[in-house]
């Protein structure tokens, strides 16, 4: 009898040190939406499992494993497992990649030329003959001179100061040279630049002008990659973030947009 307690005693120490130990928990974006079919994988095992519907997973892990969360679209997350996981669920929030360039289709087909492949992506005739017409007439100075309103002389008053210095607009001179050569050029953000940049757009700029349009992620960081195309806004504003202007030139964006694409319900 003591013989079988003993091996009975004994079999259930072996199960319980091999007893499997599980992680669960749910599958955010970094706005808070549960994120369906993420796939998680446990690198030491090999063993994978995909988020349900509302996100939720479980995984068998020990400490130390490391899991790893992959969902198409959004930035891949790693976890070290420590014992303070067993204790209550891992959620994870995945961070959505921004596009790098405007989503479009491509009305022909490559035919392995690289210059009558590269003329084929080069904006329409008209759109070009446009600019150069704007930039032109933009650049010319007006036929006629605007009217100015000239005191005569017998009647102005008399001038105390003349053949006198001005020394308040010496000075303004002299700082607005100084800052001009002190002052460090605008120049074009990088990949991880322009990147932060949007990421502070939708964390700090009240964009519910475009989600009441029905708007999505997707279509929000659509229309940002093509407002910066057009108004230069992480090279204007990334280093200066200034709120107004970049509301200003992002309704600007918008006229120009919806009259291209169809986004929102």
């Amino acid at each position: 009898m003591k013989t079988k307690l003993l091996l009975l005693s004994f079999l259930l120490m072996a199960l319980s040190a091999h007893a499997q130990e599980y992680i669960f928990g749910k599958v955010r974006s970094e706005f808070g939406s549960e994120l369906p079919n993420a796939l998680i994988l446990n690198t030491r095992t090999g063993e994978k499992v995909n988020s349900d519907k509302d996100g939720n997973y479980m995984i068998g892990a020990k400490p130390s494993d490391e899991l790893r969360f992959v969902k198409s679209g959004y930035e891949r997350s790693s976890t070290k497992i420590s014992t303070y996981n067993y204790s209550g669920p891992l959620n994870i929030s995945l961070t959505h990649s921004a596009y790098l360039i405007e989503e479009v289709e491509l009305a022909f087909q490559a035919s392995g030329n690289l210059k009558k492949d590269v003329k084929s992506l080069d904006p329409p005739r008209r759109v070009v003959a446009l600019n150069s017409s704007m930039d032109s007439y933009m650049r010319t100075p007006p036929i006629e001179s605007s009217p100015k309103l000239i005191t005569p002389s017998a009647f102005a008053p008399k001038d105390y100061n003349a053949g006198q210095v001005d020394m308040v607009k010496a000075v303004s001179a002299l700082i607005g040279l100084v800052s001009k050569t002190t002052s460090s050029p605008i120049s074009t953000a990088n990949y991880a630049e322009t990147q932060a940049f949007y990421r502070r757009i939708k964390a700090e700029l009240d964009l519910s002008f475009y989600t009441s349009r029905g708007w999505t992620e997707d279509d929000i960081d659509r229309f940002l990659i093509y407002a910066d195309n057009s108004y230069s806004l992480a090279k204007k504003y990334r280093k200066s973030f200034n709120v107004v202007a970049i509301l200003s030139d992002m309704k600007m964006a918008y006229q120009e947009y919806i009259k291209t694409h169809k986004v929102g319900t």
